[in-house]
């Protein structure tokens, strides 16, 4: 039975030419399979593994602390440093005893307390009146800010009674000393040590160590209002801010004798006090300036060598007056959105008066413990040892760097000046001494967890950050298991959660405006976390891959399952002969299986020797299985390809095929025969069976690269805005591409094959036309016409079959891509041509007489000429199909200087402000366009905008229903009990909002009710104050809501009385627009 399949291949040539060249490309298809999956192991997957993990793998704030940049799956750089409590030590406990976290660290951001060193000891003996003036300069990279500020004393006998104010002059002890705002925390220290490190990172020496069970809080109640707390710190040797002090002691030219002191002390007092002495000269002059960095070493120096603060009472004491607060984003228009498309600006905020800062307007809402110092908290510090935050073991990798505010300000580098131009190089932008400017100093001094319960009370904890059991690789199942943990710490405690392993740094700009009459800066390009970022790289360019190699695979199915089928058909007066000889239809069916299973063989040994070079030139490592299974692999498509022509094979009869052979007086019109369209479409109709196989043949390499091109849409849009992603960025576009070339390829020889068979049964017809006049360029013509007629068909079903794949995995139709889409059905048009060239040709050689008698045999040039170009052909596509499998090999390279510009994404939009006055209502609209400066837009044009844009207007108490979600907003409701006092002419008003989806879903979706906004008639925009969960049934980190999820939440928000309008806007991205509820 071989040597009989060997003479019929033999035979016919042109057809066995063909068929090798589908062998050749199938095998290349299979050892693309295993060589760029596992090369693809070797770049995307593995850098991921090795760059994935970062310093915790979740973190757990209150409810209610989310801001409005979380609406883009971004957190702000310096978030933890901005959270003043909100968790309990009960909770934090319940977190603790979970089976399934390894580690949960606390932080508790205490708040600002006043660290005082002595410099300098001053030896004046002249006597006098003398003027101290200090001036505190700070350079953050940009600018440098000065603050002076002059205090008057006297050398001599005199002394003021009381604190001498009406003199203007006070007791002088001889010392300058230097006292700044240093953010205190509290830590867990055993946590501490197993997430960072931080007992490892305490300096050796004797007055240095780390916590222990000895250190304890001490009370010491100092009168009935006041209580000293003794506490024990750690204190961080790393000074972040870049500053100078300088102190100039000038005496006066004011007569001081032992007999004159009285008298002009008192004319002082006469004439004003300090007043006057501003207006006196000076006749002696001295100059001391110190450095940040020298101040901070004398410290250092002071505990380390005597555990002790060099004032000569011993520890230092202070006050804890201030709390943490964070920096209020609100969202505008990028000047460059494709290199930026998060932007934001800082909402600034007036000082109250009576506040003891010497600003009138911060970057940070100014919060104190009490108006007085019975609500403060009085402090003794005891210190233990030093750290330095270097030696921490945490991620220093910039590409997956997490917030980690305990131990280093945030970073900042401004790279836009006030007028929108860029600033080269970037300037690298340094805290200042303001505990709420834009960039505040990080916690230097550290303390136990339960001193922090033991100071401020109940729920002291800002955050908690985890680390989850048996979470090492990036896996699904990794990813599960923090989504099961994440889900397990929100329903035990009521707080909040977000996974933060797998995220990376995602640049965005942040505008800051200028306050206290000082312009703008310009804007300032920050690395804010993009949450998942790894989880989604790692997902998208597998699924990407995935499209690829299901492409190749796929089209050699089909392909072999269609070249079978037509080679029963052309064979059909052969086995009718086979039959009438005395063979069994089941002959007929092992004879299709043989030939089957020898081409699948050859495609087996053909990959293993395409794999063999990779694995040789390239020293990759793989699996005995792996290959192995690649050749039964190769055997099984040609198997599958070969059932349905072996079962139809068996109903041949002999008599039927030695009447008709390959030809049937049968013809059906469906359209009337006027132009070579309509006889095109006709004959595409009459063979309607064959035609579908052509069209599914073009149409599906067509539709999987229409959804591999808007998968790669959305992996460079996830790989180049984050660092994580440009590092791993690979040159996707050209290997995938061509991969994709391949499987275009073998649809164009099956459909070579599928013309081929129809040109060869129409020969009576093609010779009638031949004799009535038709020339060769319209025989040619008409063949073309056909293949591009099935191409088109093609084209617009594989549009149809990948929109409904985007549709069905990613809830969305991407219409910003529809036009581009559209055009690439030039493709499959094109595939149908190319398919249609070479049987044109073959129809082009039919003569009058050859095709009138039914018999057409190729000349032995003829034969020659196809051979000639199969073989060719043949040749190409296996030397080619070879190099690009050993280009297939990537190298992961750094992105540094080769990033392409990311693909444009729905960033931010909304109005830039030069300078904004203290309190000033933000506007948040604006025309939608890319602004270098801020446009001038009136509150009243962009609350029109949203009117007329709006998708739906509804009223309170009514609900929205879209297939399988439904969103409600209630009727106005009773605000919660433990709000504070609203502002003066402010009130609360409280909305309960949900949304509920049904079983049919298998997507998730985000439903934030913390990002709705409150709009006035005027345009004025409020945001959620509170956020109480009322219900929460499969709401994942009161973000994601998944099938049968129901979740219900009271929003309040805090608005004008006199507010006689008010809509609530709902943002949802799922929906074809934002619904607004009329309120009042």
């Amino acid at each position: 039975m071989i040597r009989f399949i060997w003479q019929n291949w033999w035979r016919n040539k042109e057809r066995f030419i063909l068929l090798l060249v589908g062998a050749l490309i199938v095998s290349t298809g299979l050892s693309y399979l295993v060589g760029v999956s596992q090369s693809n192991n070797g770049t995307i997957v593995d850098e991921l593994q090795k760059r994935w993990k970062s310093s915790y793998h979740i973190v757990v704030r209150a409810s209610g602390s989310r801001s409005v940049t979380e609406d883009k799956h971004l957190l702000e750089p310096n978030y933890l440093s901005g959270l003043a409590g909100g968790i309990t030590m009960d909770q934090y406990h319940t977190i603790k005893s979970m089976n399934e976290i390894d580690v949960a660290a606390p932080i508790a951001m205490l708040g600002y307390v006043n660290n005082d060193v002595i410099l300098r000891k001053l030896n004046l003996s002249k006597p006098g009146v003398y003027r101290l003036k200090l001036t505190e300069t700070t350079n953050d990279g940009v600018s440098t800010d000065k603050y002076t500020g002059a205090t008057y004393f006297t050398i001599g006998g005199w002394q003021p009674v009381g604190l001498g104010k009406e003199y203007g002059a006070y007791r002088f002890s001889g010392e300058l000393s230097f006292g700044s705002n240093v953010m205190l925390a509290g830590i867990d220290p055993e946590a501490e040590e197993k997430l960072v490190g931080l007992g490892d990172a305490i300096n050796k020496g004797s007055n240095s160590r780390y916590f222990n069970e000895s250190d304890h809080v001490q009370q010491n109640k100092l009168d009935e209002e006041h209580v000293d707390h003794q506490i024990p710190i750690i204190l961080s040797d790393k000074e972040f801010v870049n500053g100078t002090y300088t102190y100039d002691i000038e005496r006066l030219d004011l007569p001081f004798g032992p007999e004159q002191q009285s008298s002009t002390m008192e004319n002082v007092k006469a004439h004003g006090g300090r007043d006057f002495l501003e207006k006196q000269k000076a006749i002696d002059h001295q100059s001391y300036t110190f450095t940040t960095e020298q101040a901070h070493q004398k410290l250092l120096t002071s505990i380390f060598e005597t555990g002790k603060v060099d004032k000569g009472i011993g520890n230092l004491s202070s006050w804890l007056i201030y709390k943490p607060s964070p920096v209020k984003y609100e969202p505008v228009t990028s000047p460059f959105s494709k290199r930026w498309p998060f932007s934001y600006e800082i909402k600034p905020y007036s000082v109250p008066k009576g506040y003891p800062l010497q600003d009138k307007q911060t970057y940070r809402p100014v919060s104190l413990y009490g108006k007085n110092s019975k609500d403060w908290a009085r402090l003794q510090f005891q210190y233990i040892g030093l750290f330095d935050p270097q030696k921490l073991d945490i991620s220093k990798d910039p590409l997956t760097e997490l917030p980690m505010e305990t131990y280093f300000p945030s970073k900042a580098q401004l790279v836009l000046d006030d007028k929108g131009k860029p600033v080269n190089p970037p300037v690298d932008m340094k805290p200042l001494n303001n505990s709420y400017g834009f960039l505040t100093k990080p916690p230097l001094m550290l303390t136990t967890i339960e001193a922090a319960a033991d100071v401020i009370g109940d729920k002291p904890i800002s955050a908690i950050r985890i680390k989850v059991k048996g979470v090492d690789r990036l896996t699904k199942d990794s990813q599960s298991k923090l989504e099961m943990v994440a889900k397990k710490i929100e329903d035990q405690t009521g707080l909040i959660t977000d996974i933060t392993l797998g995220s990376s740094p995602q640049p965005a700009l942040t505008h800051i405006p200028g306050i206290d009459e000082k312009k703008s800066i310009g804007w300032v390009q920050q690395p804010w976390i993009k949450i998942g970022s790894s989880f989604s790289i790692f997902q998208e360019s597998k699924m990407g891959l995935s499209g690829v190699i299901g492409s190749v695979i796929l089209v050699a199915i089909v392909y072999v399952f269609s070249s079978n089928l037509i080679m029963m058909y052309a064979r059909k007066k052969e086995f009718a002969v086979l039959l009438s000889l005395g063979w069994r239809p089941s002959q007929l069916t092992k004879l299709i299986f043989m030939e089957s299973t020898i081409i699948g063989m050859f495609v087996s040994i053909i990959s293993w020797l395409i794999l063999g070079f990779i694995f040789l030139s390239h020293h990759i490592a793989t699996s005995g299985t792996r290959i192995f299974m690649i050749g039964v692999f190769g055997i099984a498509i040609y198997w599958l390809g070969s059932i349905i022509p072996g079962l139809l094979v068996m109903k041949i009869k002999p008599y039927e095929a030695m009447r008709t052979g390959e030809i049937t007086t049968k013809s059906r019109r469906i359209v009337k025969t006027e132009s070579f369209l309509s006889m095109g479409v006709n004959y595409l109709l009459t063979k309607w069976k064959r035609s579908i196989l052509s069209i599914f043949a073009i149409a599906l390499p067509a539709s999987l690269l229409i959804f591999f091109l808007f998968i790669t849409f959305r992996l460079k849009g996830i790989m180049f805005t984050t660092w994580l992603g440009q590092y791993v960025a690979m040159e996707v576009g050209p290997m995938h591409y061509i991969a994709m070339g391949v499987a275009v390829l073998i649809a164009v020889l099956t459909t070579a094959e599928i013309i081929w068979q129809n040109v060869s049964e129409r020969q009576p017809e093609i010779a009638l036309l031949k004799a009535v006049g038709w020339h060769n360029r319209h025989i040619r013509g008409l063949v073309l016409l056909e293949g591009a007629i099935s191409g088109f068909i093609a084209g617009i079903v594989g549009f149809i079959i990948s929109m409904v794949l985007i549709w069905r995995m990613y809830d969305q139709i991407p219409y910003e891509h529809l036009l581009f889409f559209l055009v690439t059905l030039l493709i499959p048009i094109t595939t149908g041509i190319l398919g249609a060239v070479i049987p044109a040709e073959k129809a082009v050689k039919i003569m009058p007489y050859q095709g009138i008698q039914g018999v057409y045999d190729n000349s032995k040039r003829t034969e020659q000429y196809f051979k000639y170009v199969f073989s060719a052909l043949g040749l190409l596509l296996f030397i080619g199909s070879a190099v690009l499998l050993a280009k297939a090999v990537p190298e992961v390279k750094k992105s540094d200087t080769a990033i392409k510009s990311p693909t444009k994404e729905e960033g931010t939009k909304g109005v830039v402000h030069e300078s904004i006055p203290a309190d000033a209502p933000l506007i948040t609209e604006t025309d939608g366009k890319d602004h270098a400066k801020g446009d001038v837009v009136t509150k009243a044009d962009g609350l029109k905008s949203i009117l007329d844009n709006a998708w739906k207007i509804i009223e309170l108490g009514e609900s929205v229903n879209d297939e399988t979600e439904t969103y409600t907003f209630g009727k106005i409701s009773d605000n919660p009990k433990d709000l504070p006092s609203p502002k003066k002419g402010m009130g609360y008003i409280s909305i309960p909002v949900g949304m509920e989806r049904n079983e049919q879903p298998v997507n998730k979706l985000d439903f934030k009710p913390f990002s709705y906004e409150l709009i006035d008639g005027e345009g004025n925009h409020y945001y959620v104050e509170t956020f109480k969960i009322l219900e929460n049934k499969n709401w994942n980190g009161n973000v994601y809501l998944t099938a049968s999820g129901k979740a219900k939440a009271l929003i309040t928000y805090q608005v004008p009385n006199e507010t006689k309008k008010l809509y609530l806007l709902a943002h949802f991205e799922n929906l074809r627009g934002d619904i607004l509820v009329k309120v009042k």
